[in-house]
C-alpha cells in the first residue's frame, strides 16, 4: 500500500476516533484542537518569515496559549458564547497593541537593528506597524479560526437559550464537527476523483496547477452530498428535532461551504507559493503540516459555527 493511502486511510481513522471521543467525553478532543493549533502557529510563522514578512517571536504561540485557557475557563465557568468570544477577541486586541506600543517605543533599539528593517529601509514606525499586523495575522489565521473549533466542540455548553430549546437531546457539538468534515472532505475527494477523471481547463494554473475547472464544480456537488448525508443521519436518529429542519438548508450550506473550503485551499496554496514551498510543514509527513491538512478546514469552522445558530437557533 502506498505511503500515502497508508496515511490517509490513518488519518480517516483518527478523525473518526475524535468523533466517537467528542460523544462521549468532548473535553479531551479539546487537547487535540489546542496541540493541532499550536503546530500551526508554528508553522503560520515559519510561511510568513519565508515570504519576508517577519512576526515577533513567540507572540502567535503566547496568544495561541492565552486564547485556548480562557475559552476553556470559560466553558468550565458557564460563560456564554458571546462573552467567551468578547474575551478571546479582546485578549489579541491587546497582544497586537502590546507588540506594536512596544516595538515602537520599548525595543526601538532592536527595531533599528533589524536587518529586514534596514534591507527593506523602512522606518522604526513603518517596520513596528509591518511587523506587528504580520503577528496579528498568524493570531488570527490559524489561531481564531480554530478557536471557534473549541466553540464547536462545546455547542451544548456555550449557553445559547433557544438553541438548548430547540435541541433539546441532540449533542450539537458532535453534529457541528460531523457536518463541518463531511462537507470538506467530501468536497475534496469529488474535487480529486473527478479532477483526475474528467480534467480539462485549469482553475487558477499560477497558484494551484492541478485544480482543475470540473474538479472544483464536482467538489460543489460533493459539499452538497456532505451536507444532505449529516442530515439525514441525524435526522434518522433525532427525528423529533430535525422534523422541523428544511433540508433545502443543507443544500445551500453544503454549496456555501464547499466554496469556501476551495477558497481556503487555494489561499493556502498562495501563501505556500509566495513562501517558495510545497508544503506548509512536515507533522503528517507525506500529507504534509496542520495548515497542508487543515487549509480547507479552517474558514468554513466559523461558517459552520453561524449556519447552525441560523437553522436551530
Amino acid at each position: 500500500m502506498d505511503n500515502k493511502v497508508k496515511m490517509g486511510f490513518l488519518l480517516t481513522v483518527l478523525l473518526i476516533a475524535c468523533l466517537v471521543l467528542q460523544y462521549f467525553f468532548n473535553y479531551a478532543v479539546d487537547f487535540v484542537i489546542f496541540f493541532l493549533s499550536f503546530v500551526a502557529v508554528r508553522e503560520m510563522e515559519k510561511l510568513q518569515l519565508k515570504s519576508g514578512n517577519p512576526t515577533f517571536k513567540n507572540v502567535g504561540e503566547l496568544a495561541c496559549f492565552l486564547v485556548f485557557v480562557s475559552a476553556f475557563v470559560g466553558v468550565l465557568c458557564g460563560l456564554s458564547a458571546v462573552t467567551i468570544i468578547l474575551i478571546t477577541f479582546g485578549i489579541v486586541a491587546l497582544l497586537y497593541v502590546s507588540v506594536l506600543l512596544g516595538s515602537m517605543f520599548l525595543i526601538k533599539k532592536d527595531m533599528e537593528e533589524d536587518e529586514f528593517r534596514v534591507v527593506t529601509n523602512m522606518s522604526v514606525k513603518e517596520f513596528a506597524v509591518f511587523k506587528s499586523a504580520n503577528t496579528l495575522a498568524v493570531m488570527i489565521y490559524p489561531t481564531l479560526l480554530m478557536f471557534f473549533l473549541y466553540l464547536l466542540n462545546h455547542f451544548n455548553q456555550i449557553g445559547f437559550t433557544d438553541l438548548s430549546t430547540n435541541t433539546k437531546g441532540v449533542p450539537m457539538g458532535l453534529f457541528s464537527l460531523v457536518l463541518l468534515f463531511m462537507i470538506v472532505c467530501l468536497t475534496d475527494t469529488f474535487a480529486m476523483c473527478f479532477g483526475k477523471l474528467i480534467k480539462g481547463k485549469k482553475l487558477c494554473p499560477q497558484i494551484s496547477p492541478n485544480k482543475t475547472i470540473s474538479g472544483s464544480l464536482m467538489g460543489l456537488v460533493g459539499g452538497i452530498i456532505g451536507a444532505l448525508l449529516t442530515y439525514l443521519v441525524f435526522f434518522l436518529i433525532f427525528r423529533n428535532v430535525f422534523t422541523g429542519v428544511a433540508f433545502w438548508k443543507f443544500i445551500v450550506v453544503g454549496f456555501l461551504g464547499s466554496v469556501i473550503a476551495q477558497g481556503g485551499d487555494i489561499l493556502e496554496s498562495l501563501i505556500k507559493r509566495k513562501a517558495d514551498v510545497k508544503d506548509a510543514g512536515d507533522f503528517f509527513r507525506s500529507h504534509g503540516g496542520v495548515l497542508d491538512r487543515f487549509d480547507s478546514v479552517l474558514f468554513n469552522i466559523p461558517y459552520i459555527f453561524v449556519c447552525v445558530l441560523m437553522i436551530f437557533g
